[in-house]
């Protein structure tokens, strides 16, 4: 089968090039090309980018006409491709050169619909704090679930490849998730969603390893808090309300509270934060990017006093 890999960059000069790179060295034997949407970069990345790949005959830069969100950018870089099988990495990651291999190996099985592989955590310029655990790699966008290959609920956007026509059939990614304006996750869980209703698998392939670059700015506090509750939001506006998550939520916000007061470990704020996302929406009439400001705010005054 053939492939596309499609790499989403936005502002990312120093890093993408790694991205791209790793995915032209690939011991891959059938064709395939890499496509990079570059949504409009403002530091030069899609000059550096066309400057050093565009005579590589299976490598393509592109733009769309404006300035796109994320899934708008993954369904744009879905209708050029060309491969049987289009695979997502961000601009972020370094793909391991046994990736698109693993990833086509498992497309051989007729049921499988949608593939997501391990992403790695790789500390770029920063010690890992110790209080990051494993309890909050998810919000880091890191996966590990095993060594075997499985079913999976769905797999992370870094590291996520699907078959280019049931993509297509299904509609791709949601772009409208959330209300105008609010920058929610979740659009791999709708389109996962999707793969599954229409009678196919969703799988783990453990051996498709990309390395995610987590630099300082990424294990900040603050960003991990707003990264926790905003993904929180994008499972409301993708479920609505529904009482068995609502409960889920209240006791991970009076165990994480309760917590966070005993022993002040940062992890612990972060599934504080993530309850409240789902929890906000759920139970009142309030706008959430507006309470996550106030919650922000709530933090500081408590932590200057501590």
């Amino acid at each position: 089968m053939a492939m596309s890999v499609v790499i989403l960059t936005f502002n990312r000069r120093e890093h993408v090039v790694d991205t791209v790179e790793s995915t032209l060295r690939q011991m891959f034997d059938g064709d395939y090309e890499v496509i990079v949407v570059d949504n409009w970069s403002e530091d030069g990345s899609y000059e550096e980018l066309k400057s050093r790949f565009s005579r590589i005959s299976n490598f393509r830069i592109v733009r769309p006409t404006q300035k796109i969100g994320i899934a708008a950018a993954r369904n744009y870089g879905l209708q050029i491709a060309k491969g049987d099988i289009v695979a997502f990495i961000d601009d972020d990651c370094i793909a391991n050169r046994s990736w698109l291999k693993e990833i086509n190996s498992i497309f051989k099985d007729s049921s499988v619909g949608c593939v997501g592989g391990k992403i790695k955590l790789v500390m770029v310029g920063a010690k890992k704090p110790l209080w990051l655990g494993r309890d909050v790699y998810g919000i880091l966008g890191v996966t590990n679930w095993g060594e075997k290959v499985r079913d999976i609920y769905f797999p992370i956007g870094g590291n996520l490849a699907i078959r280019r026509d049931l993509a297509q059939k299904i509609g791709g990614f949601k772009e409208q998730l959330g209300p105008c304006g609010v920058k929610v996750f979740g659009e791999e869980i709708s389109i996962s969603n999707r793969v599954r209703n229409s009678g196919f698998r969703v799988v783990y392939a453990p051996k498709a390893e990309v390395f995610h670059k987590i630099w300082k700015n990424r294990i900040e506090i603050e960003h991990l808090l707003r990264r926790a509750y905003m993904i929180s939001v994008g499972d409301y506006y993708l479920y609505g309300r529904i009482p068995k998550k609502v409960l889920i939520n209240l006791g991970i916000l009076v165990a994480s509270l309760y917590g966070y007061v005993a022993f002040w470990r940062p992890n612990l704020l972060i599934h504080l934060f993530y309850a409240a996302g789902y929890l906000v929406p759920s139970l009142t009439r309030k706008e959430p990017l507006k309470t996550l400001d106030s919650l922000i705010n709530i933090w500081k005054r408590i932590k200057r006093r501590r």
